[in-house]
């Protein structure tokens, strides 16, 4: 069904990076729901009010909560589609996230309502049913597979283009099918065994999961906007086309900065032969932060890290250090590492980058480390710049 809604109305649907496609994904699926919500509380009200069933009305206003979510993720959407300004240089995609964080506040806040109301119903159960519910059922029935409906929508535009406003919108729909069905089993349960409690009991359990779903949205919609670590498969793409250049001898230093999910920003150091002319070495750089963008999406800025090839003092320099590291901690990384040589001994002056894990150690770190590089030559020292681990390089140690 996706794929029809979407043949019908995006235009050049499969072209996910377009931002302009990105946004008409997600006022397909708000548009979806304005139109599914809508349906739902008309017929829910009108049945609650006639029946004077307080479960059903609850529901029905539930359903009025996700219609105005709806109008909030075609703001969101219109937003994060608008081109970089002055003021916002970056774009506005990361509103895609805020109407996320919004949503998951809006189903916490849904989640805590239906428990409290839940508890009021078990402290005073309204009285037995005395006639089968019928119309209420089969009321019932057809928005469980409406909302079963509306959640497969969200959730599948919401993979296609990685949207967490729309996977979050998914959630609610998969939460609001447990809700009305745990007010249908009361019903049933209400008039088959008399016990009124059981639409409260129903009622906790599901409150319970629907807060788990929104903390769970709003600890992830928070960790992107607080500036997560990218995802492993975007950070193998992008260093896989990087060593792919055979003039890029290694690579360190990478920062990658997400402003939602096609505004990618990045930064690296590769080192290259000393020795090539370089304006030709520029010339494959400028080439290289083209090709990350055409292939990728991601706009990168590269920095040039000449250094000495088949140096033979400072290729023996820098394996000594190596084995000291290897001996230390195999998760240290080095890089720009040069020698400065003297009539006594030599310096190895380089980078190297601390994992987070070995931060709190880190002068007994270094102490380890100078006293290793000793043992193998004492003619050696060590002169070292300790990095930040932004992001966790796949070809460590380049």
């Amino acid at each position: 069904m996706t794929e029809l809604l979407l043949r019908i109305f995006v235009k050049n649907y499969i072209d996910t990076n377009n931002e302009k496609v990105r946004a008409s994904y997600g006022l397909l699926g708000a548009g979806f729901g304005v139109i599914t919500n809508l349906i739902l509380f008309v017929s829910k009200i009108v049945i609650g009010l006639l029946i004077a069933n307080l479960s059903i009305i609850a529901d029905a206003l539930n359903n009025l909560s996700d219609f105005g979510s709806c109008f909030l993720s075609i703001f969101g959407f219109k937003m994060s589609s608008k081109p970089a300004d002055a003021e916002h240089p970056y774009g506005h995609q990361r509103m895609e996230y805020i109407v996320s964080l919004i949503i998951s506040v809006i189903i916490i806040a849904l989640g805590g309502n239906i428990a409290y109301q839940a508890i009021l119903r078990l402290i005073s159960p309204e009285a037995p049913l005395s006639e089968f519910p019928l119309i209420p059922i089969i009321i019932l029935g057809i928005s469980i597979l409406l909302k079963v409906l509306q959640g497969y929508v969200y959730f599948s535009l919401g993979k296609r283009i990685d949207s967490l406003a729309l996977k979050a919108s998914g959630a609610d729909a998969r939460n609001d099918v447990l809700t009305t069905t745990g007010v249908l089993a009361g019903l049933l349960i209400s008039y088959y065994t008399g016990f009124t409690r059981a639409d409260g009991i129903l009622a906790i359990v599901v409150s319970l999961f629907i807060l788990y779903t929104g903390i769970k949205i709003l600890l992830q919609t928070g960790d992107v906007l607080l500036g997560e670590k990218p995802s492993k498969e975007r950070i193998d793409a992008f260093m896989n086309l990087i060593k792919s250049n055979p003039q890029v001898l290694g690579s360190h230093d990478l920062e990658m900065h997400c402003y939602g999910p096609n505004a990618v920003f990045a930064s690296i150091h590769v080192e290259v032969d000393g020795s090539i002319d370089v304006f030709k070495s520029h010339d494959m750089i400028d080439n290289l932060e083209s090709e990350c963008f055409k292939k990728l999406g991601i706009k990168t800025v590269i920095h040039m890290d000449p250094i000495k090839v088949n140096d033979p003092q400072t290729d023996y320099t820098h394996n000594v250090v190596m084995q000291a590291i290897k001996k230390i901690n195999p998760e240290l990384s080095i890089h720009d590492f040069r020698i400065v040589s003297g009539p006594t001994h030599t310096n190895a002056v380089f980078d190297m980058v601390i994992p987070f894990s070995a931060k709190a150690d880190i002068k007994n770190l270094m102490r380890s480390l100078r006293e290793e590089v000793k043992k193998i030559d004492p003619n050696i020292n060590i002169v070292v710049n300790c990095d930040d681990e932004y992001t966790m390089l796949s070809n460590k140690n380049d």
